[in-house]
């Protein structure tokens, strides 16, 4: 393809990180420590990062797919699971078929004649007669066992992606059932969102000073800039003085995966969809309808499902809030965590001072905003798909907002 055949969809792919854009976030050295890590092993690494930050990216870029053995954490259910799906990546058989025959047999001779009478031949013949007896015996070996055989000394690693989808419970017997495999060099890698990070130490306090943690952390602004800077120049687009492009990441909640979007939609908006003959300066939208339109396209859904909340068979009490609307407490609660900013992770007493200053009446109790969030919780790991848009941890009383789409849309769509 002619670099003038370049089209702006190919640069800034949304949900992607294609090679012209890529980032290996060189100044955090975060390629080398998993190339470090895959030099000695004798740990679990941990991968964390919030959502669409480039975790799996990053490491796909150091360990593709056909170098290593690739999980995925949501559909790993059970201990089974994850011994099973090891064991079809490995294309390993686990039943064991034994025969044996046993024949009896009599050598025979036959004598006769054939012909006219007065030209007679005699023939003679051996053959074998008796019959055979044959025994078979199934045995089909534990699916653990012929995976524990068989990556004792592998040298390629295995890999659970969306670790923090697995559940806890089962968290504990995978990392029970292979802590012998990594002390004997076994190299095994989890990718999490970053308050998920330590899972592996909270299920197994024997793992404490066996995980090797890699943090990919947010995006910099420069980062995020860095992925316009490479894309408008190989579209010959320009951002005068960086302006267009500052705006966009300012509103990124620092993820390369927006940022692509946004800049993809820019280009649109100006006009352009391949690259140009010569540079081009591009122009600033109507930012508040940008941003709102694109929020349109986000997380609406999940902002639905999380106001309705669970069904219950009673109305809920309304709470009047100092804007003139009403809203029930999961209404209110949602219209606090917007009020914050929204911040992507926000402690107890963080929402309740936000719901104060939101809220013209009474606030509601702490166990009763506890619960919300824990079935909010709930509702986005269980009846959303994908990444749950929101996780509240009860242990630390902290909410967290691990999808960047959805805290752009509590910024921009929400309301």
């Amino acid at each position: 393809m002619a670099s003038s055949d370049l089209r702006v969809a190919q640069v800034f792919v949304a949900g992607g990180l294609p090679t012209i854009t890529y980032n290996p976030r060189s100044a955090r050295n975060l390629e080398e420590e998993l190339r470090d890590y895959l030099d000695e092993g004798f740990k679990i690494l941990s991968v964390s990062g919030p959502t669409k930050t480039g975790k799996t990216v990053l490491v796909r870029n150091v360990i593709p797919e056909s170098e290593a053995i690739w999980l995925s954490g949501g559909s790993i259910t059970s201990i089974n699971d994850f011994w099973e799906t090891v064991a079809d990546k490995l294309g390993l058989f686990t039943g064991v078929e034994y025969s044996s025959d046993v024949k009896d047999e009599e050598w025979r001779t036959r004598q006769g004649s054939f012909g006219i009478s007065s030209l007679k031949a005699v023939f003679e013949r051996k053959e074998i007669v008796g019959d055979s007896k044959g025994s078979k015996v199934t045995r089909a070996r534990h699916v653990s066992n012929q995976v524990r055989e068989a990556v004792d000394g592998l040298l390629e690693p295995i890999v659970i992606d969306d670790f923090h989808y697995v559940p806890q419970d089962v968290q504990l017997e995978i990392v029970r059932a292979i802590k012998d495999l990594v002390f004997n060099g076994l190299r095994v890698i989890v990718i999490a969102v970053p308050h998920r990070a330590y899972d592996v130490v909270r299920v197994e306090k024997e793992m404490t000073g066996r995980v090797q943690q890699v943090e990919v952390g947010f995006w910099s602004e420069d980062e995020l800039l860095g992925i316009a800077r490479k894309g408008f120049d190989a579209l010959d687009f320009l951002d005068k003085d960086g302006e267009l492009s500052e705006r966009l990441a300012s509103e990124s909640f620092a993820s390369p995966h927006l940022m692509q979007d946004f800049c993809l939609q820019l280009c649109k908006k100006n006009g352009y969809r391949t690259k140009q003959d010569h540079p081009i300066e591009l122009g600033a939208p109507e930012w508040d309808e940008f941003f709102k339109q694109r929020s349109s396209m986000t997380s609406k859904t999940a902002f639905d499902l999380l106001a309705r909340g669970p069904r219950q068979r009673t109305d809920r009490q309304a709470r009047r809030l100092k804007n003139g609307t009403e809203k029930d407490i999961y209404g209110v609660i949602l219209e606090a965590i917007s009020h914050t900013g929204p911040k992507v992770a926000l402690t107890y007493e963080e929402i309740r001072s936000a719901i104060r200053e939101i809220l013209s009446s009474e606030i509601p109790q702490r166990g009763q905003v506890i619960r919300v969030l824990e079935a909010m919780s709930k509702i986005a790991k269980k009846d959303l798909e994908g990444e749950p848009v929101v996780d509240f941890d009860k242990e630390l009383a902290t909410l967290y907002i691990s999808d960047p789409y959805f805290a752009f849309f509590l910024r921009w769509g929400s309301r």
